[in-house]
């Protein structure tokens, strides 16, 4: 089994073209909007708007929709057990020790939706830069190459990791492999499945090392550039409407509709 660790897809809309470091900047700014809300209804419609200028950017569709089937675990998740760890207002269902509530609900839906934006604005960092030019804008902004180099590869590991597991779920299934039954059943019946994707990412990191040996990642010598980042009329362009976006919805008022 090989994976890639490069989540790029070549293309040539302005987002391709814009700038690693302004790419950086925008990701900052979107992750600090997705913590401003606190209400799921803004949040939700953050998250849309998200969408909309990641399809407008080139981002295709099956990208967008590989990335959802990667985090669609973990927001099933957060709506399914946030709601009973933060019960607040009115009660809706009580069983035993778990209180289902009116504020449950609403800090399970935005902590999904919160997570479900910074993935997609992490997408589209991802899908439309490729991993020298990141690395190599890590570089520009002061980190040392192997900094640089170690932040890129983490982006572009857990992807691959669930890929990964999801590639040994479907051949033990085409094998006849099923986990049915209680909690601890299924949990044994996952084991051979957990030593599938560890003995596989072992591969990977195998692959991996010897890939950085044969660049020369510690070469005691200088490193040279082939393409050095410079920035062009349309990253600066994309930097100052990023940033006054930035400042328009941060100052905005914060209306909320009753629960």
């Amino acid at each position: 089994m090989s994976f890639s660790l490069d989540l790029y897809v070549p293309g040539r809309s302005w987002l391709h073209r814009c700038d690693p470091r302004v790419k950086l900047w925008l990701l900052l700014l979107g992750v600090a909007l997705a913590f401003r809300w606190t209400h799921p209804l803004t949040q939700a419609l953050y998250v849309t708007l998200l969408l909309l200028v990641l399809r407008l950017a080139g981002i295709t569709g099956r990208s967008l929709g590989w990335l959802w089937h990667q985090m669609r675990p973990l927001v099933l998740l957060m709506l399914l057990l946030q709601p009973f760890f933060t019960p607040s207002g009115k009660i809706l269902a009580q069983v035993g020790p778990l209180t289902l509530t009116v504020g449950g609900l609403n800090s399970g839906a935005l902590l999904a939706l919160r997570i479900l934006a910074m993935a997609f604005l992490t997408g589209g960092l991802l899908f439309t830069t490729d991993q020298r030019a990141l690395v190599q804008a890590f570089v520009r902004l002061g980190l040392p190459y192997t900094w640089g180099l170690t932040v890129s590869l983490t982006l572009r590991f857990l992807p691959a990791i669930g890929g990964l597991a999801t590639t040994v779920r479907e051949a033990q299934a085409s094998r006849g492999w099923v986990a049915e039954g209680n909690f601890i059943r299924r949990a044994r019946d996952y084991l051979p499945v957990l030593i599938a994707i560890v003995i596989g990412a072992l591969r990977l990191s195998d692959q991996l090392a010897l890939a950085l040996a044969a660049r020369g990642l510690d070469y005691p010598g200088p490193r040279t550039t082939w393409r050095k980042l410079q920035m062009r009329r349309l990253d600066w362009w994309a930097l100052g409407l990023g940033t006054l976006g930035f400042i328009g919805a941060w100052n905005a008022p914060l209306i909320y509709p009753a629960l």
